[in-house]
């Protein structure tokens, strides 16, 4: 089975992310028996189904948070949870908050990365402690004549994100990075725009927004030097959700850089 009909899967995947779809049923929908299904799913896309629907889970629980309709346990209902402790847990692995503070601190980041949208230049997210001979150099281009507010580009251990990067970098008004230290592993680069749309769910709820991932991980040994080309488009049916939250991330990156700033200053 071609990449492109696991693509077609993924898309009738999201069509129906309200369903209880079983594997069974996905399988017989197209054919297939359910174990290669699955196993070419994964191979092809480099997630599985469960994560797939899992990450769509998320992004129904997240809109359902920024657009203040219901509390938690509703909220945990309607992305398809019986348990509010397992929607929490999971929640919290996605998004680095939980469901309760998601709100809360999603509004103090967009206020914040508003703020910043006349400041050009580049905010780094590193661990200030690793050294090694990785570099990564990353080149963004958007469409003619487009011009982005915030590109997000890092570095992460999963296709679909459930954590923080292990390195990443916000960009105003600049489209080029060079990355050093890397530490060493194997990465799937992704990058998104933000802030194309001011209202507050369309940066957290990303459902539209320019973004570029690869399809194989960067494997970074010591050494490594990778200079990459990044795309960006707009997102296919079959992309998967990002629902890691970056304004609050590109926002605690600043504290960090402003700790580090202080503590030089007083040694």
């Amino acid at each position: 089975m071609s990449k492109a009909i696991m693509e077609e899967v993924a898309a009738y995947l999201r069509q129906h992310a309200d369903e209880e779809l079983s594997l069974t049923d996905l399988a017989q929908h197209f054919y297939y028996s359910s174990s290669h299904l699955s196993r070419t799913f994964k191979k092809k896309m480099g997630f599985s189904i469960k994560q797939y629907m899992e990450a769509l889970k998320m992004e129904k629980g997240i809109q359902e948070i920024v657009e203040g309709r219901q509390n938690v346990t509703e909220t945990s209902m309607e992305a398809g949870y019986d348990s509010i402790g397992s929607f929490s847990n999971t929640f919290k692995r996605h998004t680095g908050l939980s469901p309760k503070k998601y709100y809360q601190e999603s509004t103090k980041a967009y206020d914040f990365m508003v703020k910043q949208l006349d400041e050009k230049g580049a905010l780094l997210h590193q661990d200030p402690d690793c050294k090694s001979g990785n570099r990564l150099t990353v080149a963004l281009s958007y469409p003619e004549g487009y011009e982005p507010r915030i590109s997000c580009v890092g570095l992460f251990k999963t296709r679909i994100p459930k954590e923080e990067p292990v390195i990443g970098v916000a960009l105003s008004q600049e489209r080029r990075f060079t990355f050093e230290n890397v530490p060493d592993g194997r990465y799937y680069l992704l990058a998104c725009e933000l802030l194309e749309d001011l209202r507050l769910t369309k940066n957290y709820v990303l459902k539209h927004n320019f973004r570029w991932g690869s399809d194989e991980p960067l494997t970074f040994s010591g050494d490594s030097i990778y200079q990459e080309e990044i795309s960006m488009r707009r997102p296919l049916p079959s992309d998967p959700p990002i629902t890691v939250n970056l304004p609050v991330l590109i926002m605690r990156s600043l504290a960090k850089q402003a700790q580090l700033r202080i503590r030089k200053f007083l040694s």
